[in-house]
């Protein structure tokens, strides 16, 4: 029963990883969405939001 735990606990671990990559990863494209120039001239850069 302890390995099974173990195991859960380290499922759990490697999941709340990868989430918090994936949030920074996000936070720093809205960071430099959010601050881009205003002239369009980064527009190219987020096509994915458009």
């Amino acid at each position: 029963m302890e390995l099974l735990y173990t195991i859960f606990m380290v499922i759990i671990f490697i999941v709340a990883i990868m989430l918090s990559y994936k949030t920074l990863q996000f936070t720093k494209t809205m960071w430099k969405f959010k601050n881009r120039k205003k002239d369009g001239s980064e527009d190219k850069d987020f096509k994915y939001f458009d």
